[in-house]
């Protein structure tokens, strides 16, 4: 039983039918049309494919870009599994250009949509040949943010092994994965805090995002405990009890908030202490909250993860956007 104190991309391609053909990637293939996003300072990447859940992320990045009056770079990757060692590919002759060409249309297309609702907003587009995964990777390096949908034109690529969550994990900074349900731009941003140096990372973002966006903030810290959670709780009246622990996490949460309410004194700040774990007591505010920030690895992650269980299971049961959000790398002593 749960005790709540306050409560309130893959970007995929289908493969064709077999023929025997050997495989070797069109001229001109990586190069960027008319800009390179990969290069561009101060810029929104997004990753797209055609898909609805990819024109739903490219709506969001350029709204999050002119929120930050940076850039929209437009990234559609394309690419093909190894041929074998064979050497010939099974795929037809002009597959490649055919996917080209399609890339080159779905750039065209979305940029269309988007600079009608935005005129003034700076847009570049980059056509790669290369792993969806990999290649947005490449191009975050320098992005203030990267946008990717939570599934893309190929579904089954989630099941095999998530574009999106590769691509949270393997960023530099901050990214954001969109679902395609039905979101809402007035609702609170929410953040997961747990006392971990990644959750004061997500704070630093979130009530950036809140305040920027004139919206509550909801910060969220879920507890457990295995003397009380286990199969056969050891704890008893004299020894502990769960308002003694619950008013315990308060006080930690309260400490990690301090600094950042003097920061934004415009942010309203809600605080929900929760005795549950944080994957389902963060999804509980998914109905209605506009973003859900969380860090990339929290306090009870193993080493060498560098993407956690809450973030993985946000990304792929979340019905809003999920930002994960990792610490700026140390900066080497003099």
């Amino acid at each position: 039983m749960s005790t709540r104190e306050t409560k309130g991309i893959a970007i995929g391609l289908a493969v064709p039918e077999r023929t025997g053909t050997k495989l070797t990637p069109p001229a001109g293939a990586g190069q960027s049309t008319p800009g390179d996003a990969c290069r561009t300072t101060g810029v929104v990447i997004v990753g797209v494919d055609g898909s609805k859940c990819s024109r739903d992320a490219a709506q969001w990045a350029a709204a999050e870009a002119v929120r930050r009056n940076a850039a929209l770079g437009l990234v559609f990757a394309y690419h093909l599994p190894p041929a074998g060692s064979s050497g010939y590919s099974p795929y037809p002759t002009n597959l490649l250009t055919d996917l080209r060409e399609n890339g080159s249309g779905v750039l065209a297309d979305t940029t269309a949509v988007l600079r009608r609702a935005n005129p003034a907003l700076e847009i570049t587009t980059n056509l790669v040949y290369g792993h969806p995964a990999a290649v947005l990777q490449k191009a975050a390096k320098r992005a203030l943010m990267t946008v990717v949908g939570s599934h893309g034109a190929n579904r089954v690529a989630v099941a095999l092994g998530s574009v999106a969550a590769a691509v949270a994990e393997g960023c530099p900074g901050p990214v954001a994965v969109i679902h395609d349900a039905v979101t809402t731009s007035t609702g609170p941003v929410v953040v997961g805090v747990d006392g971990s140096a990644t959750s004061r990372a997500a704070l630093e973002y979130a009530f950036a995002a809140a305040d920027a966006r004139k919206v509550p903030l909801i910060a969220v810290h879920c507890w457990t405990d295995p003397s009380i959670d286990g199969p056969v709780p050891a704890y008893s009246a004299g020894v502990v009890t769960v308002q003694q622990i619950q008013d315990e996490e308060r006080a930690l949460l309260d400490r990690e908030l301090a600094d950042w309410v003097k920061k934004y004194p415009d942010v309203r700040v809600q605080q929900a202490v929760i005795h549950d774990r944080p994957a389902p007591g963060l999804m509980d505010y998914a109905p209605f909250a506009q973003l859900i920030v969380v860090g990339s690895r929290g306090r009870g992650g193993v080493a060498g993860m560098l993407l956690g269980s809450t973030g993985q299971a946000l990304i792929a049961h979340g019905t809003c956007p999920v930002v994960i959000v990792r610490p700026a790398p140390a900066r080497p002593r003099r």
